[in-house]
Formats: C-alpha cells, sequence, structure tokens
C-alpha cells in the first residue's frame, strides 16, 4: 500500500526538515513548499492527501491557500491542517471559515500533530472508501427544458422500490431545483443552510436534518431561492454525497445546465453519467458539445449513457438526432400525455400512471443503471 501524501506549507526551512522529517520517519510521503504558490503547484501535480500549511507566509498565506482549495472542485474534500504562532480565539476561527480541518498552535509536540493527521486522514478515508458505498449516478444536460430532474426523480423511486437499501436523491440545481416539487416535498434545510461549527464535523444526525424521505428516497436539495445559490460550498456538496452514499444504495445527482466547479465535484464522484438531451436541434448540438468536453476533459465514454428525451413539440427523428450527435442513443424516452398531470399534482408520473409508456421506458433505463454500477466503474477515467 502506498504511503499517505501529505504536503507541507511553511516558509521556515527549519519547520520543514523537522516536521518532514519526523512524518517521513512515520511512514508518510512529505513534498515540501514554501507558500502558497509553491502548494498549488504541487497540487496541481498530484492531489495529496492531506494539507499541513502555516498561517503567515508570503506570496499566499495558508488562509487564501485553503480558501482556494475549497473554491476547486479537484481539492474542496482536501483534508487540511493549519497550524500558527497566532494563538487567539479569532485566528483560529478564521482558519475554520476558510474552510481549515483542524488548527494547532505553535509551538507544539511532534506526537500531537502526528495524531490529528491520523485522525484527519482516517475521517477522509471513512468518508469515501467501503464496499458498501453507495454508487452515484449524474443526470446531467447541456441545455436546460429536456426533462432531467423528470428523469431523475422517477428513476429514483423504481430503484428505491427494488434495492435493498433506500435511495438518495441530491438536486445541484442551486438556483432553480425542483426535485422537491416532483415529489411535493417541503424540505425544512437546505445545503445553503449547511455550517458546521468550527473544527467540529457534521455528524450523521446533524446531517439527518437536511434529509426529507418520501418512502425510500432520501432527498437532499441544494437551495430554495436563488439568492442563496452562492452560499452552496463544494465541501458540503461532497459531504452530502459522502453521507448519502453511506446510507443509500444509488445516490442520484441532478445537475443544473452548467459545469460549474459544483457539477464538476459531483462528476468527479460519478460512477455513471446520465446525459440527457431532448429531441430539438439546439439540444441536441449543445448535447454533442458536452460529450466533445467530457473527451477532452478524459471521462470515459464507459461512464456516459445518452439518453434522448422526446419531450419536444416538433423532435428531429431518432436518425437525425445521432447524426447531430456523433452516435446512437443508449436510451429513448417516449412522450407522455399525462406527464404534466403527474408534476402538477406532486406526484411521480411512476405512482400516478404506472401504464403511460414513458414509466416503461424509465424501468429499462433503471434496469440497466443497476446492471452498470453493479461492476466497479473506471474511477481513474
Amino acid at each position: 500500500m502506498a504511503a499517505e501524501d501529505i504536503v507541507l506549507v511553511d516558509d521556515d526551512r527549519v519547520i520543514q526538515k523537522m516536521v518532514g522529517g519526523f512524518l517521513e520517519r512515520r511512514g508518510f510521503n512529505v513534498r515540501n513548499a514554501s507558500d502558497g504558490i509553491e502548494a498549488l503547484e504541487l497540487i496541481r501535480e498530484r492531489v495529496p492527501d492531506l494539507v499541513i500549511t502555516d498561517v503567515r507566509m508570503p506570496e499566499l498565506n495558508g488562509i487564501e491557500l485553503t480558501a482556494r482549495m475549497r473554491s476547486h472542485h479537484r481539492t474542496a474534500g482536501v483534508p487540511i491542517l493549519m497550524f500558527s504562532e497566532l494563538i487567539t480565539a479569532p485566528d483560529a476561527l478564521a482558519g475554520y471559515a476558510a474552510g481549515a480541518d483542524d488548527y494547532l498552535p505553535k509551538p507544539f509536540e511532534l506526537e500531537i500533530l502526528e495524531a490529528k493527521v491520523q485522525s484527519l486522514l482516517r475521517r477522509s478515508a471513512g468518508a469515501s472508501a467501503g464496499a458498501n458505498r453507495g454508487k452515484v449516478i449524474l443526470f446531467a444536460h447541456a441545455k436546460g427544458g429536456v426533462g432531467t430532474t423528470c428523469l431523475a426523480v422517477n428513476t429514483a423511486i423504481l430503484l428505491a422500490a427494488q434495492s435493498s437499501r433506500p435511495v438518495g436523491l441530491l438536486d445541484l440545481d442551486v438556483e432553480f431545483g425542483d426535485s422537491a416539487v416532483y415529489m411535493n416535498l417541503h424540505p425544512h434545510l437546505t445545503l445553503a443552510d449547511l455550517k458546521a461549527a468550527p473544527g467540529v464535523p457534521v455528524d450523521e444526525e446533524l446531517f439527518e436534518g437536511f434529509v426529507t424521505e418520501s418512502g425510500s428516497v432520501r432527498l437532499v436539495v441544494g437551495s430554495d431561492v436563488p439568492e442563496r445559490a452562492e452560499l452552496v460550498t463544494l465541501p458540503a456538496i461532497q459531504l452530502a454525497i459522502d453521507r448519502l452514499t453511506a446510507t443509500c444504495q444509488y445516490v442520484l445527482v441532478d445537475a443544473p445546465a452548467s459545469f460549474s466547479e459544483r457539477t464538476l465535484t459531483a462528476l468527479d464522484t460519478s460512477d455513471l453519467i446520465c446525459l440527457v438531451t431532448s429531441a430539438s436541434l439546439p439540444s441536441l448540438k449543445a448535447t454533442r458539445r458536452c460529450l466533445d468536453l467530457f473527451n477532452k476533459i478524459g471521462v470515459s465514454p464507459r461512464r456516459v449513457r445518452l439518453i434522448l428525451n422526446y419531450s419536444a413539440t416538433h423532435p428531429v427523428d431518432i436518425d437525425g438526432a445521432a447524426g447531430v450527435l456523433g452516435r446512437n442513443p443508449d436510451f429513448v424516452m417516449q412522450k407522455s400525455e399525462t406527464l404534466d398531470q403527474a408534476v402538477s399534482s406532486g406526484r411521480p408520473l411512476v405512482t400516478s400512471d404506472p401504464s403511460d409508456p414513458l414509466v416503461a421506458d424509465l424501468r429499462k433505463l433503471a434496469d440497466a443503471i443497476v446492471a452498470s454500477v453493479s461492476v466497479t466503474a473506471d474511477r481513474t477515467s
């Protein structure tokens, strides 16, 4: 097993030698940086398992480094231990506010440092590992109005009916998400409200307050109103995915029509991507560009399922759609005549009208998802 990789950031060469040497003798791989700029370069080369950083440094200090890491999808979940000679409560709170996981005042005992390092690494490993971790399915689209939320909600209900554990549904449209509307649910808390006490992890009991249940479906909503969207942080999204995968067999993420850092956080975590397009020419062209983007950023085609949803008024036929997309869709969803009525009543189509032709297509999709994620996904793509 490879040694855990730690980036140690301090402009004091004595600290680098003392702390770095101690951690290396304890079996860790340590890479040293003298300021936040050097640290970001090392992190871009290889994302570490842990970052230990001083607060006061030239160029880019520890607070700024932490804020930069927490604002990027690749590093939002990396544990950060901050230390400093600044030991007053406001100084520590500033570190926690930026996103540090723990704070250690100088001078410190090396054994205490090691204990905190081990604790953070165990916590991080526990959040992402485990044979019982639920599979993450991202429902994405390149253009709005293609019915992605409808497909995600109804598929979640179908999966819950055949799963031994609950199914999670995470609504990441932080401005105009309406998964709750489709299910006639009224969440009391959203991820915009998720603010843990400094240095205290969000435990299972606290997180349960952000979950709204409907049968065996566990819904978590990003935000309730557009003006609170900016309050939804990448660590909050990663935590929601981690908590849901710990309790659910499948976690479906309903993403907005954008590739923001929030969407990329879910994309990096996903085992399968259901890319939805309508049969209109603008949507098909946008989806083709999205497929090209996936290719550029290294998303394996094996992780992508292309869904053609016949929700358009004057749809392009399947052959024409395949010509625009550059490939055949994996699934074709029939137009439903009763879907609007189901949405207005707050009852998902699979329960309000199970005989609707669209439901048969949704069952095929749900079965295919189960079959696809039963084999370990290619997470290195």
